[in-house]
């Protein structure tokens, strides 16, 4: 016979208070209790076992650049990067180093917000890695000289200013 105290709040009793009245608990049914959580414990550590297998690739580096014009020279900048920007960006992807650009038009810009972002879709990071030699081949190739591209950068900034410019890199799924 379980000589254990009859009430809960005494030591030693194996015992419960369920709306005021108290309950023994047998060592098997602790031990039933325990096999329940045990195996609740378990079913939920399976039902969170994530998949972590890889299943996408990198792909493609994206550079975007924000662009504010100044007021009425959507124009002259267009021609300026018609003339500069895109004879660059094509000798870099006869090179293989470019895959594509863009130019994106920020419908109704708000005070603050760019109105144009430039992207340029590169193969990948290694393109960066190109010495100083490659870019003054291609400066002197469709600039003519150094002094020629400075004096242009300077007749482009009465055109416009950069916002922020970042670099992503593209994630693609596998099939």
């Amino acid at each position: 016979m379980d000589d254990s105290p009859k009430d809960p709040r005494q030591p030693g009793c194996r015992c419960i208070m369920i709306k005021g009245r108290s309950i023994m608990k047998s060592s098997s049914s602790w031990r039933l209790t325990a096999l329940i959580a045990g195996l609740a414990f378990l079913t939920n550590s399976v039902a969170f076992a994530q998949d972590h297998t890889r299943n996408w690739e990198s792909g493609y580096v994206v550079g975007v650049t924000e662009v504010h014009l100044k007021d009425g020279m959507l124009n002259a900048y267009m021609n300026d990067l018609n003339a500069h920007w895109r004879k660059f960006l094509e000798a870099q992807k006869a090179d293989g180093d470019v895959i594509s650009y863009a130019i994106y038009m920020v419908s109704d810009s708000r005070e603050g917000e760019p109105n144009l972002l430039l992207t340029v879709t590169y193969k990948n990071w290694a393109v960066f890695d190109r010495d100083q030699d490659y870019f003054d081949a291609l400066i002197e190739k469709i600039f003519g000289s150094d002094e020629n591209a400075r004096a242009a950068g300077l007749e482009r900034s009465e055109l416009r200013t950069f916002g922020g410019s970042y670099t992503l890199q593209e994630v693609k799924f596998k099939d």
